[in-house]
């Protein structure tokens, strides 16, 4: 079954493939490991907040956030974009339903979007002023504005599915059977808002790093700051991972703003749109399974959390981690143990 094949179906009420069954096999299979990879590896990381208590900071909480908009986009978004991408069918292709099924997509992309910008003024805070920090970004106000990502996200998604309001029976699956001002200023507007924002949160991370350069002087090697020293080192530690994280959304999800030029102006090859609409969503899904393996990477506690939650699974039997070193939990309260190329120290802190 080709693609034209499919199209000459498509005013009827029967459900076809957009592309060969081959083709769709393929598509799917791609998908799948996306699937599994965001799922399990999120869902890893919201066990390890839920279930050790000093993985449970106030700046952590962004994180948790972060990873159920992640985990939700691999359960839900990404599901319902390949079925909206591969079927054609009344359902799929009206404009009363079909931007329903994206929805998901958009919510959550603008809820991780606006989460790393609350994690970017996290980190600000914590480098310019280390030691009101944990003042100003208390726990009730990092909930506060968690809900406020929750509500932009939900906002700006709901503009999808407003465009298309006064035209419910209006076929979307063809490109030139149907002419919507407000969709093409809609993408427009999101070609637009991806890269802005993005360059808004690397030139904020420029400003950061160079407020780090200027105070690490600030910071000795002496006996009596070596407390100090070490919160700093921290600091910069959660820092630089945040910007990994922030370079890894960059790279995956940058793309889909070229995508929404090209589906306005430059595409009309059906086949050809569904190659680069495919390359460039499964890029930027496969930026919510990332996050929780740079937080393994460069975080100890997330990474011992990890190794304990799998061993507790059945997964690490025949290689059990000790259990007075594997928990997180297992410091004392207010410490945290340093495990890097220096040597172990426990620092006691207030944050």
């Amino acid at each position: 079954m080709n693609f034209a094949n499919n199209t000459s179906h498509m005013e009827g009420q029967s459900v076809s493939l957009r592309v060969s069954f081959t083709g769709s096999i393929i598509y799917v299979a791609v998908h799948i490991p996306i699937i599994l990879m965001c799922v399990l590896g999120n869902a890893l990381v919201m066990t390890t907040f839920i279930r050790f208590t000093k993985v449970r900071k106030v700046n952590n909480y962004n994180i948790f956030a972060l990873s159920i908009a992640d985990f939700l986009t691999g359960l839900v978004a990404v599901p319902l974009a390949v079925a909206n991408r591969l079927i054609i069918s009344e359902t799929t292709c009206r404009a009363h339903s079909r931007p329903y099924l994206f929805l998901p997509s958009y919510v959550l992309c603008a809820i991780s979007m606006c989460l790393l910008l609350a994690i970017t003024i996290d980190r600000y805070i914590a480098i310019s002023r280390p030691l009101r920090h944990h003042v100003i970004m208390t726990r009730q106000k990092t909930i506060i504005i968690i809900i406020f990502c929750v509500a932009f996200g939900f906002c700006y998604g709901k503009l999808s599915v407003w465009n298309f309001g006064s035209y419910p029976y209006k076929w979307m699956c063809e490109r030139n059977l149907h002419d919507a001002p407000k969709l093409t200023i809609h993408l427009l507007a999101a070609s637009f808002l991806i890269p802005t924002w993005l360059l808004l949160l690397i030139i904020a991370y420029v400003r950061i790093f160079y407020i780090a350069y200027l105070r690490k002087d600030d910071v000795t090697n002496s006996r009596s700051q070596r407390d100090k020293s070490v919160q700093w080192r921290m600091r910069m530690h959660t820092t630089i991972s945040s910007a990994i994280v922030l370079g890894a959304f960059t790279i995956c999800w940058l793309p889909n703003s070229f995508k929404y030029v090209l589906k306005i102006y430059l595409a009309t090859d059906p086949k050809s749109l569904l190659a680069v609409q495919t390359f460039c969503e499964v890029l930027g899904y496969m930026n919510s399974f990332m996050n929780p393996i740079i937080y393994g990477w460069r975080n100890h506690q997330f990474r011992t959390a990890y190794k304990q939650i799998l061993n507790d699974c059945g997964c690490f039997q025949g290689n059990k981690p000790d259990q007075n070193s594997a928990s997180p939990d297992k410091d004392e309260p207010g410490s945290i143990n340093l495990t890097r190329s220096m040597t172990s120290v426990n620092v006691n802190i207030s944050e």
